[in-house]
């Protein structure tokens, strides 16, 4: 069995990686309150005058050839969880700028009545920071997801915002190919994206690895890493980016 890299180890990795790639970085957001939008709109100004949009056919050339055909490194801009305000605050400055947004939602609080949105949240790792809808819709719904895909990223963060490693294999099954359901029902097309709460990378958990295998992804996102899953599962071998989460908007790291 490989011991795992050492923190020492891994910087030096990523700094090697760096020097020889073209560099793919990421920028997350979580809740966006609408007091904020000035502070957005900066951010993502900033942004563009660096960095090029990335979306996933993009992202899947880059990994399997190694070229980049912009002049600029690309910036994928991830909104987690699937909250309202994604929607009406942020995502008019994402395409003002230019970016494609990577939309990685939660199936589980998508579904969830307005009513007990909020204690849906609560328990489920998702933080409001700002109690702005007196109707008490703070999820997106699936119309909204549907508009938003025809120009940005529709992606998978499981089902109910979980920790995979402490479930049992039919609770882990839903999580990861319940929620690919979900996405073909109500998209009409699988999401190719993964992410898992705190962004464990492929090849960290093999009973997790076989089912995001199953649920027919393609990408998956963690921390440090962008990982195209080859086929077939058991031969699978992960191409990695150059990409850091250390650039973060709004003080969060992958979640």
């Amino acid at each position: 069995m490989n011991r795992p890299s050492t923190f020492g180890e891994r910087v030096i990795e990523l700094s090697e990686s760096f020097a020889t790639h073209p560099l793919i970085r990421a920028v997350n957001f979580h809740s966006t309150s609408r007091a904020q939008v000035e502070r957005y709109d900066r951010q993502l100004e900033h942004y563009s005058r660096s960095f090029s949009a990335v979306n996933e056919d993009e992202l899947q050339e880059y990994l399997v050839t190694g070229n980049w055909r912009k002049s600029k490194p690309g910036l994928i801009v991830s909104v987690f969880e699937g909250y309202r305000n994604s929607y009406e605050v942020l995502t008019p400055l994402i395409e003002k700028h230019g970016f494609v947004g990577w939309y990685w939602v939660i199936t589980g609080f998508i579904n969830t009545p307005i009513p007990d949105q909020l204690t849906y949240a609560e328990h489920h790792d998702i933080d409001m920071l700002t109690h702005d809808y007196p109707d008490g819709r703070y999820a997106l719904t699936w119309d909204e997801l549907r508009q938003l895909g025809k120009k940005h990223v529709i992606a998978c963060h499981t089902r109910s915002h979980t920790l995979l490693s402490g479930l049992d294999v039919a609770t882990r099954r839903e999580e990861v190919i319940g929620s690919q359901e979900e996405f073909k029902k109500h998209l009409g097309h699988p999401a190719r994206s993964f992410v898992s709460l705190t962004g464990p990378a492929y090849g960290e958990d093999a009973n997790t690895d076989d089912l995001i295998h199953a649920a027919g992804f393609e990408f998956v996102f963690s921390n440090f890493r962008i990982q195209k899953i080859a086929s077939p599962p058991k031969a699978a071998v992960s191409q990695t980016a150059s990409i850091t989460s250390a650039l973060t908007s709004n003080g969060d790291p992958l979640r």
